[in-house]
């Protein structure tokens, strides 16, 4: 178990700084110390490492921690305020994954597919979270789940995040607050 740990965690700073399509099996079981034979048959290639990278994204237990946290605040201003921050956790334990994905999606159908995937678990607890904050009677009129939930999805997908944090020189203190505004001015009743 200790060898594919080794592997998945290679791969990851691998594909973070050449790219998912520039990284080779080769490379990757080089700096992991072991044989290609191993990579495939433990971690099924670079589809499998990028499939497994994906749902330590996914299904990290980060990503539970916020659904839950997000459904506990009595109002809908604070369950998205939990929401939000829990973005910033997200972005802070697996952005690099994020970035991976989206960056290969665009050159291999098979990681479009994962990340498809991967967005659709996004809306679906998005989805969980807006049911609560209608719950609370604090939806604006007229927004459905299902587009409350692309709301925040648009405002809050990590790479948006990243550009107000990095390209425009916000700071994650400022980007978050800013977000946040904009999205409760977007969503929540008055």
């Amino acid at each position: 178990m200790m060898t594919r740990q080794e592997v998945v965690k290679t791969a990851r700073k691998l594909f973070a700084e050449h790219g998912y399509t520039q990284t080779t099996v080769e490379r990757i079981a080089r700096e992991a110390r072991v044989s290609p034979a191993t990579v495939y048959a433990q971690c099924r290639g670079k589809e499998g490492l990028l499939r497994t990278l994906m749902d330590i994204w996914t299904t990290s237990p980060t990503v539970e921690r916020i659904i839950v946290d997000s459904l506990a605040p009595p109002t809908g201003r604070a369950k998205l305020e939990v929401l939000a921050e829990g973005y910033f956790d997200i972005r802070a334990e697996a952005g690099d994954i994020v970035r991976i994905v989206e960056r290969a999606a665009a050159s291999s159908p098979a990681t479009r597919e994962f990340l498809d995937i991967a967005n659709q678990r996004h809306i679906e607890a998005l989805e969980t979270i807006v049911r609560g904050i209608a719950a609370d009677g604090d939806l604006a009129e007229g927004l459905s789940i299902e587009d409350t939930a692309k709301i925040i999805y648009f405002h809050f997908r990590i790479p948006q995040i990243d550009l107000a944090v990095e390209e425009f020189g916000w700071g994650v203190d400022r980007t978050k607050k800013w977000l946040f505004e904009r999205v409760a001015a977007a969503i929540l009743k008055g």
